[in-house]
């Protein structure tokens, strides 16, 4: 059997709506792992946030931030941080709306405000806290994503305005922001060299809008039956929902495990 690598997002592809991986999951993992397949991470989540995941299923690479952060071998082979002139132009302009920002770096995150409700709103569906206030605290580190809240209504306010930025809608009332020339597919390749792989042998398994690129550019696509409409229009192979065995369902199907 060829080996290949395997990369899974985590919320909604790993994760149920629980925030639990299913036990089904976890013995695909498992088979994967056995049977000489290299499993990875390809998530929007921090580093820090991808940890427990990591500690649960033994996975031990991970492609962090949507991209932008990515870790291989024990080292962080691959960094790609915000340009600081450009998150304090969108600070001033989402000042301007009343529309709180998060600033995220590899251990930790920061609100611009005490507290917001869409803040608390998105965030609890991650089962994370409201972040504390610092004010200039992303002058002062890397940033590696940022988070803006604000209705899908207000989305042209941002869109087209930022020539280094990019807007990902994760929630109904957050979008991720990126550098411009980021993607989780940037990083993906990277991982993929890194680890000795083809582009060609890869394998990605992803649900939301932030895996377009992702999807497109692996050697296999694989969205999950609970994925956006969105997405699907560029899978490969488009398996069950994740609370109905989707990750097991795939790798069977797609002859990656005996049995």
């Amino acid at each position: 059997m060829e080996h290949k690598l395997i990369l899974f997002d985590i919320d909604g592809t790993l994760y149920d709506y629980d925030k639990n991986i299913p036990n089904s999951t976890m013995a695909a993992i498992k088979a994967l792992q056995t049977q000489g397949h290299t499993v990875a991470i390809a998530t929007g989540r921090a580093p820090f946030l991808v940890q427990p995941v990591l500690e649960e299923t033994g996975i031990k690479n991970y492609v962090s931030f949507n991209g932008q952060y990515v870790y291989a071998n024990d080292n962080v082979i691959y960094e790609n941080p915000l340009d600081t002139e450009s998150l304090k132009a969108l600070e001033h302009v989402a000042h301007g709306h009343d529309h709180p920002v998060v600033f995220l770096t590899h251990d930790d995150l920061v609100a611009n405000i005490d507290f917001h409700e869409y803040i608390k709103t998105s965030l609890d569906t991650m089962h994370m806290a409201h972040p504390r206030k610092a004010d200039t605290f992303y002058m002062q580190h890397k940033i590696y994503q940022a988070l803006i809240f604000h209705q899908q209504s207000e989305d042209g306010i941002y869109d087209g305005q930022f020539e280094h930025l990019k807007f990902i809608r994760w929630h109904e009332l957050s979008r991720d922001v990126v550098p411009a020339n980021g993607s989780k597919m940037r990083g993906i390749t990277h991982l993929a060299a890194s680890l000795g792989f083809n582009i060609e042998e890869t394998i990605a398994f992803g649900d939301g809008l932030n895996d377009i690129e992702m999807i497109q550019g692996v050697g296999i696509g694989v969205v999950m039956g609970n994925g956006v409409d969105e997405l699907k229009q560029y899978a490969d192979f488009i398996t069950k929902a994740v609370d109905e065995d989707g990750i097991m369902y795939a790798v069977k199907a797609l002859n990656l495990i005996e049995g």
